[in-house]
C-alpha cells in the first residue's frame, strides 16, 4: 500500500476511535511508523488529510450505490431500502465524520464547499429515484413541492440515523441500523401504491447483514 494510502487509512481508524481533535499529525506519523516530515511530504497539514478521506468517502458511496442501481430497478422500495443499509454502513465506515459533521464543514471551507456539493447531489439522486417510482408505478403521483418534502424527509432519515442513534445511548449493531428502514418504511409508506404496499413484506432486509 502506498504511503499515501496507509496515512488515509490509518487517520479513519485513529478519528474514529477518538475524534479529530484528540489526533495530531504526528499521531498518525507514528501509527504508521513514518516521520512527520515524511506525512508532510503527502499532506501540509490534518485538514488536508480530512479533505483526502472525503474525497475517499464520496468514490466509495459511488462505487456502492452502482452496485445497488445494477441490481435493483430504480425506483422500487428494494433499491430505496438497499440504498438506506448501503448509507448506513458507510456513515459507520466514516463515524468521525458523522459524528463531527457540522464542526467539521463550519471550520473549513473548502471541505464545506465538496460536502454542499455531495449533498445536493445526494437530493437529486433522490429525486430521481422518486421520479422512477412514479414513472413505474410504485410511488404516487406528487407536485413538486411535494416531492421535495418527500425527498428532503427520506434524506433526513438516512443521513441522520447513526446520530440519532448514538446520542439516544443505543448501541450501533446489526439490529439497531436495519430499524431505520422500519422508519424508513413509515415515511415510504404514505406515497407508496397500493399494490406496492400490499407486496411489500419488509422480508428482504432482514438478509443483508447474513
Amino acid at each position: 500500500m502506498k504511503t499515501r494510502d496507509k496515512i488515509i487509512n490509518t487517520a479513519i481508524q485513529l478519528f474514529n476511535e477518538q475524534g479529530t481533535k484528540a489526533v495530531s499529525t504526528n499521531h498518525i506519523a507514528t501509527a504508521i511508523g513514518i516521520s512527520p516530515g515524511n506525512l508532510y511530504y503527502h499532506f501540509r497539514n490534518k485538514e488536508d488529510i480530512i479533505r483526502a478521506i472525503f474525497v475517499q468517502m464520496d468514490e466509495y458511496g459511488l462505487e456502492k450505490y452502482q452496485i445497488i442501481l445494477n441490481k435493483y430497478q430504480p425506483g422500487s422500495i428494494e433499491a430505496m431500502e438497499q440504498t438506506f443499509i448501503m448509507i448506513q454502513e458507510y456513515n459507520w465506515r466514516y463515524r468521525f465524520f458523522k459524528r463531527e459533521l457540522t464542526a467539521l464543514i463550519m471550520n473549513d471551507p473548502l471541505l464545506k464547499e465538496c460536502f454542499h456539493s455531495t449533498n445536493n447531489q445526494m437530493l437529486d439522486m433522490i429525486r430521481y429515484t422518486i421520479d422512477c417510482g412514479i414513472a413505474n408505478g410504485s410511488i404516487k403521483a406528487m407536485n413538486d413541492i411535494e416531492k421535495g418534502s418527500f425527498a428532503d424527509a427520506i434524506w433526513l432519515v438516512a443521513l441522520f440515523w447513526l446520530n440519532y442513534l448514538e446520542v439516544g445511548g443505543e448501541e450501533v449493531n446489526e439490529y439497531t441500523l436495519r430499524r431505520g428502514n422500519d422508519v424508513l418504511r413509515t415515511v415510504l409508506q404514505p406515497y407508496l401504491t397500493g399494490e406496492i404496499l400490499k407486496n411489500s413484506t419488509g422480508t428482504a432486509v432482514l438478509h443483508v447483514f447474513n
